[in-house]
């Protein structure tokens, strides 16, 4: 007559060593999957912009807003101060007698929740000062888009604070 054996023997004996690593590593595989799945649904995604797909159907524009700015015989200024607490950006003399309209936008890579927004608001010479202070240390991209004489232009600088 057989003797009943338990679990505990059954997983015991050499010839069940294959069936049960078998379906460990299958159990082990899909436990990781579905975890990778979960995880994967709460990392923030930080677009550039929220419509950036369309954004990208418009790009012809913005290249000729650059090539435009790279062709200026006195080109835009971006310098920091010495104490990095202010961005000075300093605009030629003739866009400045046709008049000057446009975005200053300070990007910030890592999180888009940092990001800033200003208006171009020169003085009579061309000068804007652009306050830094409570900005987080860091990687930041200065956007620049304005309008000068019915033109349009765009500079973009890498900003380390």
């Amino acid at each position: 007559m057989k003797q009943k054996r338990t679990i505990k023997q059954w997983l015991l004996d050499p010839a069940n060593r294959w069936p049960v690593g078998i379906t460990s590593g299958y159990l082990i595989f899909v436990s990781g999957t579905l975890f990778l799945v979960f995880f994967s649904f709460t990392v923030p995604i930080n677009l550039e912009k929220e419509d950036y797909y369309e954004s990208t159907l418009t790009y012809q524009d913005q290249i000729d807003r650059m090539s435009r700015t790279m062709s200026m015989e006195v080109p835009v200024r971006m310098e920091l101060s010495t104490l990095r607490d202010q961005l000075m950006v300093y605009f030629p003399p003739d866009h400045v007698q046709n008049g000057i309209s446009g975005q200053i936008h300070l990007f910030r890579p890592s999180d888009h929740r940092l990001d800033r927004e200003l208006s171009v608001q020169t003085d009579s010479s061309g000068f804007q000062a652009i306050p830094l202070s409570g900005m987080i240390s860091g990687n930041w991209i200065v956007k620049l888009h304005w309008d000068s004489g019915g033109q349009e232009y765009y500079l973009q600088r890498n900003v380390q604070l």
